[in-house]
């Protein structure tokens, strides 16, 4: 008997863990995010309470068939509740929304459920920059040297070249997230063209593709 208490109380304590920890939802500075509730498809809600913080301040409300999304002054104006399935939608995502949120979930059959999200704030990867540091003829061909640069920290640059058969070789500087790209044209090629790609993780944004002339050293 000992050991089947025992058993059912290690039991109850994995469950209580195993709901306590919130999911994990990305979204990026000044776009829009949801917040998925977690609800079960099948479930006729009748009441939706989102909050924040240990005591549960309400943002967003579903309660006697009306919704209210005005409950806290940093929301005013930037959340949709759907009354459906739930789910929040925060409109041009802030540093200080990136906190963790509680939704009470009850349907029309008196179940009730609670889930926690955890909500975090990206800056999304902006756009890197080209510079020409060189285009100059040399025998046969001409050759180019390109910087490029990020302003975000933390990111790995890569070069795109067309075409494919211009001789190019690259040396980047991740401490202060710079690229360079060394290329020589063959005569015969009517043009070159560098695109620099800045990634980061899962993401990835790309510069303006630059085509310089063959002409005497700029800088």
């Amino acid at each position: 008997m000992c050991l089947c208490i025992y058993l059912t109380a290690v039991q109850g304590v994995q469950t209580e863990a195993v709901a306590k920890s919130p999911q994990e939802v990305f979204g990026y500075l000044g776009e829009n995010i949801t917040l998925p509730s977690g609800v079960d498809p099948s479930w006729s809600l009748i009441r939706i309470e989102w909050s924040i913080f240990t005591n549960n301040t309400w943002i967003a409300t579903y309660r006697n068939g009306k919704p209210n999304t005005e409950h806290f002054l940093q929301y005013t104006g930037r959340l949709t509740l759907n009354t459906t399935s739930g789910h929040l939608t925060i409109q041009n995502l802030k540093e200080r929304d990136a906190i963790e949120y509680t939704v009470d979930l009850l349907n029309s059959e008196g179940e009730d459920k609670v889930n926690k999200i955890k909500l975090t704030a990206k800056q999304k990867l902006q756009q890197p920059l080209i510079q020409i540091v060189a285009s100059t003829s040399v025998e046969s061909g001409c050759l180019m040297v390109v910087t490029c640069s990020s302003l975000d920290k933390g990111v790995n640059l890569s070069w795109s070249v067309e075409p494919v058969s211009v001789l190019s070789t690259n040396k980047s500087h991740p401490s202060d997230s710079s690229a360079q790209l060394f290329a020589f044209v063959n005569t015969k090629e009517n043009f070159a063209s560098f695109t620099c790609i800045s990634s980061r993780d899962t993401e990835s944004v790309s510069s303006i593709p630059v085509t310089p002339k063959c002409e005497s050293k700029i800088c």
